[in-house]
């Protein structure tokens, strides 16, 4: 009887532990696309942490060359505009293009610096986007100073902090962040003191893991601000009026079009899942390519062992016994390959890739994607096992080599 444990696996070992390889990519691929598709619907349904009806965004405003515009002052011409409850200027929106990072790192964890999103927030910047705190404090009137466009000046330091309670956890785990110090640039002290459940990230953020920290600094330069409204009646109508007091009180600017925070919000959430459809047809495009590679090359080597299944049929082993041999071996397949993809996807590739996988894989979600490449390889498996079938027992005998 031939000597190899195995009917087909480890002949040769490079074309068995390359399937491998490509089997546990496409379960890498497999976890990115879940979590792309999780993230998308998060995206759309999710609570955001703000109160986004009756919520408007200004983009900053295009002044002439030299023509220098105060936010104070766009600002209260915004809050003159009938319909407009309140009003606040920031470096970023939510939802927004446009988007502020900066490394930050606890005292105590140095190796550890995340790049999280910033938010400069004014005096009216909670209570127009209808951010509560969830631990902590809000900033006091004395901690506010104006933003001089020198991010080495960005704040005073100590200066106070507020963080997200994603980014909290990130920096101190489980232990409460209240009073703790982060370092925003060398030298750069932050001390915490409150905490937010969330806050809707810019759609062209750096993470979307939710990790964000809020500065009591308000924007001086008009192009430099967004400008977030809260109004009272129909978004048209007050959009309107905005731009027609805008356009009066700066006739050399170029006025954008207020959007409403909620159309924002849908149109980052597209892009999510334009990018997680983009996923799952990689993810789909591999495996096609896999699962044929696969189907080829097992019937590949059942052509090359005709004589080895045929002499294995004459000294008893039955067609049925065969062909369960064989799918075990491609079980093995499959198991070795869904190891080696969630242990890849779960350690080696987020220090290297951090935008790779915004979460901790489900428990579901890895046993779907184990149980999926299971039903997978052995669908490939089916055409080698019926050719094994068909190998009778007395093909070997009318071999030369072979003798009885």
């Amino acid at each position: 009887m031939p000597s190899s444990p195995f009917l087909l696996l480890g002949r040769p070992r490079a074309g068995t532990w390359l399937l491998a390889l490509q089997l546990a990519i496409g379960v890498v691929l497999c976890l990115h696309a879940w979590q792309a598709m999780e993230a998308s619907q998060a995206a759309r349904t999710s609570p955001s942490g703000i109160d986004e009806t009756h919520l408007l965004l200004v983009p900053w405003l295009q002044t002439a060359a030299g023509n220098h515009v105060e936010t104070a002052d766009v600002l209260r011409v915004l809050r003159t505009v009938p319909g407009v409850q309140t009003a606040a200027a920031t470096n970023q929106a939510p939802y927004g293009n446009s988007a502020w990072s900066v490394h930050v790192w606890a005292d105590e964890d140095h190796a550890s610096r995340p790049l999280v999103s910033t938010y400069l927030a004014d005096e009216r910047f909670f209570a127009t986007l209808g951010i509560a705190l969830s631990r902590g404090r809000a900033f006091a009137t004395t901690d506010y100073q104006d933003y001089t466009g020198d991010q080495q000046r960005l704040h005073a330091d100590p200066a106070p902090v507020i963080l997200s309670a994603a980014l909290a956890r990130r920096l101190y785990g489980a232990a409460d962040p209240l009073g703790r110090t982060l370092q925003m640039l060398p030298g750069k002290r932050l001390h915490v003191i409150g905490v937010i459940d969330r806050i809707p990230l810019p759609a062209s953020a750096h993470r979307r893991d939710g990790t964000a920290l809020l500065l009591p600094v308000r924007m001086t330069r008009a192009d430099e601000a967004h400008f977030l409204v809260r109004y009272a009646g129909t978004a048209d109508v007050v959009s309107v009026r905005m731009r027609a007091a805008l356009k009066e009180a700066y006739a050399g600017a170029v006025i954008p079009t207020p959007e409403a925070m909620s159309t924002l919000r849908e149109r980052a959430s597209q892009d999510v899942l334009h990018r997680a459809r983009a996923s799952l047809a990689v993810c789909a495009a591999w495996w096609l390519l896999t699962l044929g590679m696969l189907t080829l090359g097992g019937h590949r080597w059942i052509q090359e062992h005709t004589q080895e299944f045929s002499l294995r049929r004459a000294f008893g082993a039955t067609a049925l016994q065969l062909a369960r041999r064989l799918r075990c071996e491609y079980l093995l397949l499959a198991a070795i390959a869904s190891v080696l993809g969630m242990a890849c996807a779960a350690w080696a590739l987020p220090p290297l890739l951090p935008a790779w996988s915004p979460s901790a894989p489900s428990a579901t979600s890895l046993a779907a994607i184990a149980l999926w490449t299971i039903v997978a390889v052995q669908s490939a498996a089916a055409w080698p096992v019926r050719l094994t079938r068909r190998i009778p027992p007395h093909l070997v005998s009318r071999s030369p080599s072979v003798r009885l």
